[in-house]
């Protein structure tokens, strides 16, 4: 800004300037009120012009301040302004950054598969729901010689680096899967997928471990039975509950077990290898499971269990998880996913609590089997 229109200079020049021009004159001001001159001075010009000059210090010291004030509230009108126009620039760009990101959720969309690709077999829900606009958790369904193969798969990061890698995951997928007449096993699609992720990054020279969990799923209902492999996330089937139940012996070791009066959730481990680079120098497993009618199989990312909330602001957790699932299993699929999505708001939205914000994404694929096709459990 120009002081008198003509010197421009900042606020903190401003200011220290007039500091100095108050301080000298007040200063001044307070000596000429105190001085006395002594009785020898006489001459009548010195003592007119004594007289006066302190009042006109005085005047000085008080324009000045008042300068200062006036340029003051210039400056901070000028700071407004500014102020101002940078919020509306911010604005302006935030909206477009906006704008750009919700095409790309419609791109993101547009790459899930429709709900058509499940068989008629399954009853089920999807309950997607992103923490940004985009997502980094993905669900990706393909039919391929009489089989279904569903995944429910967790990118690193949320928004849209999660949404870039989740992109790259279903193209890897339907490379996989769909560009030749072979059936892999479960295990042999995660290791094929991580291979892709890993020669991605280090083709570019990003030695990165930035990847992906995910549960994988294929389904013959021609044998009866499911085919799982997990790469950190594992795998829930509930059926009605029966106490002479006995897990086949070479299974049990990867099995968890919890049950209500009702009905029982069996939690098939996941191998902890991750898609993407690292020191682990194991492979995928494959486990086969036979399935029979009324068993709802259920495959997630961790967002749902992470959840921050109810009484304590502590996370949800899986056990929690479970014993939800346990307790709506007498839903219809599409009642479960209300259900869930009221549970999960209402926990982080505990009355008399703080809101939680939405840590992460979240994603629960839910899918019952209906069909007489599958035989009665003996």
């Amino acid at each position: 800004m120009k002081i008198w229109g003509l010197i421009p200079i900042t606020k903190g020049q401003f200011i220290i300037i007039e500091t100095i021009f108050i301080s000298f004159f007040f200063f001044l001001t307070v000596f000429f009120f105190s001085y006395s001159f002594p009785e020898y001075v006489t001459d009548s010009t010195i003592l007119f012009h004594a007289k006066y000059l302190k009042y006109v210090s005085l005047i000085i010291t008080f324009l000045l301040i008042f300068e200062t004030q006036y340029y003051l509230n210039r400056f901070i009108h000028k700071q407004l302004e500014l102020n101002k126009e940078q919020k509306l620039e911010i604005e302006k760009q935030k909206e477009s950054i906006t704008s750009s990101i919700r095409y790309a959720s419609r791109i993101q969309s547009a790459l899930l598969p429709p709900p058509d690709e499940i068989p008629n077999e399954l009853e089920h829900f999807i309950y997607y729901k992103p923490k940004d606009i985009v997502s980094g958790d993905y669900y990706w369904i393909s039919k391929k010689n009489n089989k279904t193969i569903f995944v429910a798969a967790d990118c690193t990061g949320h928004g849209v680096p999660g949404a870039f890698m989740s992109a790259m995951g279903i193209a890897y997928l339907n490379e996989i899967v769909n560009s030749n007449n072979v059936d892999y096993d479960a295990h042999e699609i995660l290791e094929k997928l991580r291979q892709k992720v890993i020669d991605a990054f280090y083709k570019s020279k990003m030695k990165t471990k930035d990847g992906m969990d995910m549960a994988l799923c294929i389904l013959d209902s021609d044998k009866q039975e499911l085919q799982y492999a997990g790469a950190y996330n594992p795998l829930f089937i509930v059926r009605k509950y029966n106490p002479d139940y006995v897990l086949p012996k070479d299974a049990d070791s990867n099995i968890n077990r919890m049950n209500n009066e009702k009905f029982e959730l069996f939690h098939y481990k996941a191998n902890r290898i991750p898609i993407s680079y690292s020191q682990h120098k194991d492979s995928f497993t494959s486990q086969i499971i036979k399935l029979f009618p009324g068993d709802t199989i259920y495959i997630f990312s961790d967002g749902y269990a992470d959840q921050f909330g109810g009484k304590a602001g502590k996370r949800f957790f899986t056990k929690r998880f479970k014993e939800l699932l346990l307790d709506i299993q007498e839903n219809s699929m599409d009642k479960q996913k209300e259900l869930l999505n009221n549970n999960f708001e209402a926990w982080r939205n505990y009355p008399n609590k703080e809101k939680f914000e939405q840590i992460d994404d979240i994603l629960v694929m839910g899918l019952r089997i209906k069909t007489p096709k599958f035989s009665e459990a003996d």
